[in-house]
């Protein structure tokens, strides 16, 4: 059984839960009714991973003069507070691998990814529209109403975007006699310490406070394992006592 366990510990320590998903989706919706646009879209956070704008398959519309895409906190990005980010790094191509002529179809599932050195802070609950907006005549050609959070892991990041390895750190690292779990999200966490033949050495109990100590007087010098559990997710932390 403690073979297992440390198969398991060990194995969640290496992934870090890299491929869980945490989205807002919708339905585009047309402004203007001289350009055509449909289907759905999405932005999405991939655990400790990427940011990204998700165009489905579903999606259809046709070439303007530059036609850009933003993540906007309004539906149109030139009022007050729309704070827009343009996720796209050039014009829109169509079908036909070009930005012209106009009106030409550009479909299909298409994704871009946010620039995560320029825009370190994006909040998956902040930004609720995604809007797509011909730059060269300065009009709006459609957008999204992205609806509420959803996904397997979005226990945390819906409260601020990052995976529980991110949420709740551990330190000092290596320690001497105690460590301390920093657990500012505030959400509720369990602690247990492994040693490396899988023997638990500590326990905690679920909690919500902010900063927590653990002696580690008792235990011998070497390597261990603190497992962090929220609700469904699961973060593995190698801790060195020296």
């Amino acid at each position: 059984m403690k073979t297992k366990l440390l198969v398991i510990l060990c194995a969640a320590f290496g992934a870090l839960q890299i491929n869980a998903q945490c989205s807002r989706a919708g339905s585009f919706v047309q402004s203007d009714p001289a350009y055509s646009i449909s289907g759905t879209a999405s932005l999405t956070f991939t655990t400790g991973g990427a940011k990204d704008v998700i165009f489905d398959s579903n999606f259809m519309t046709v070439q303007g003069l530059d036609l850009r895409v933003y993540l906007s906190k309004l539906d149109d990005i030139l009022a007050p507070g729309a704070d827009p980010i343009e996720v796209t790094t050039g014009p829109l191509l169509g079908d036909n691998g070009m930005t012209s002529p106009v009106l030409s179809p550009i479909t299909g599932m298409k994704t871009f990814s946010i620039n995560q050195t320029m825009y370190p802070n994006v909040n998956l609950s902040s930004y609720d529209y995604i809007v797509i907006q011909c730059i060269g005549i300065n009009e709006r050609w459609g957008y999204v109403n992205m609806g509420t959070v959803s996904g397997p892991d979005c226990t945390l990041l819906s409260v601020n975007e990052k995976s529980l390895s991110e949420a709740v750190k551990v330190f000092p690292n290596p320690a001497n006699d105690y460590f301390e779990i920093s657990n500012d999200s505030q959400n509720e966490v369990s602690i247990t310490v492994y040693d490396i033949l899988g023997n638990k050495v500590i326990a905690s109990e679920p909690s919500r406070v902010k900063k927590q100590s653990f002696s580690l007087a008792n235990l011998n010098s070497g390597v261990y394992l603190v497992q962090l559990k929220s609700n469904d997710q699961r973060a593995v932390k190698k801790l060195i006592k020296r």
